[in-house]
């Protein structure tokens, strides 16, 4: 019997909120192996919890018994959790959870965005598949991961966009960063196509603590549209998001061509 219902405190607090969070996910993610595996650990934890309930139910089961169960849920929580914020096939951070991160930084100081949109990628998914399409995403998201060090984080917004958060005032340290990852993306090379070129469209920007990370975002994708817009395989840059939007002249950012 479950000692909740007699009236205990429910010692699994912690877990079901992470349970209720991960269901959540599942129930609103669209039909993909990673929503298969995220349904199955689901499945795993409720499974535990409910077999240490049991054990904690029966005195005359073993301490070792509830150890193992134990160690098995903390194992559970951790996947859970890792599960709730990564992305499914780029294992960066997922939308929300750099949403998140990003608004808490954006609490303690001073934040960079840089965001990355690769160019025509409609157009590899459709001449050389979707396969071909998933490697090119997770090569771009190792590219980027390995620039960002703690306590900046990269993450995959949807689709083919992406983001990287650096907690700094200096937009030039922003710049040379997303300088680097548009060369990193540009020596990206397929294993089966050789002929496929991979570039990205990104834009720079910089806002002091307290701004709204929801401004931010908004005045980071309108200069990664200028980018797109100026030919692709280009970087924008926002020299300061607290100009009014009504006013363009004021904010309108500088472009940076890259090299070729």
């Amino acid at each position: 019997m479950d000692p909740h219902t007699l009236g205990h405190p429910d010692l699994f607090e912690r877990e079901k909120a992470v349970l209720d969070r991960a269901v959540a996910a599942h129930n609103q993610g669209p039909d993909t192996p990673h929503r298969e595996a995220l349904g199955e650990l689901i499945g795993e934890f409720e499974r535990v919890i409910r077999e240490m309930r049991r054990v904690i139910g029966h005195s005359d089961r073993t301490e070792l018994e509830l150890n193992i169960a134990n160690v098995r849920l903390r194992e559970l929580t951790e996947a859970l959790t890792y599960q709730n914020r990564h992305d499914g096939l780029t294992r960066l951070l997922n939308r929300n959870t750099l949403i998140h991160e990003a608004e808490r930084l954006l609490m303690q100081g001073p934040v960079a965005l840089i965001l990355l949109d690769i160019d025509h990628f409609k157009q590899i998914n459709d001449r050389y598949g979707h396969p071909v399409g998933d490697k090119v995403l997770t090569g771009l998201a190792t590219e980027i991961a390995k620039l960002v060090t703690y306590p900046g984080f990269a993450g995959r917004l949807g689709g083919e966009e992406f983001a990287m958060v650096i907690p700094t005032a200096d937009i030039r340290q922003a710049i040379i960063l997303a300088e680097e990852a548009s060369h990193g993306i540009r020596n990206l090379r397929s294993s089966t196509e050789e002929g496929l070129r991979i570039t990205a469209s990104l834009s720079v920007t910089i806002a002091p603590k307290g701004f709204p990370f929801e401004k931010l975002y908004l005045c980071g994708d309108d200069a990664l549209y200028r980018a797109k817009h100026n030919g692709r395989d280009r970087i924008e840059i926002v020299w300061s998001p607290l100009a009014p939007m009504d006013a363009p002249k004021a904010s309108d950012p500088v472009s940076a061509p890259q090299p070729q």
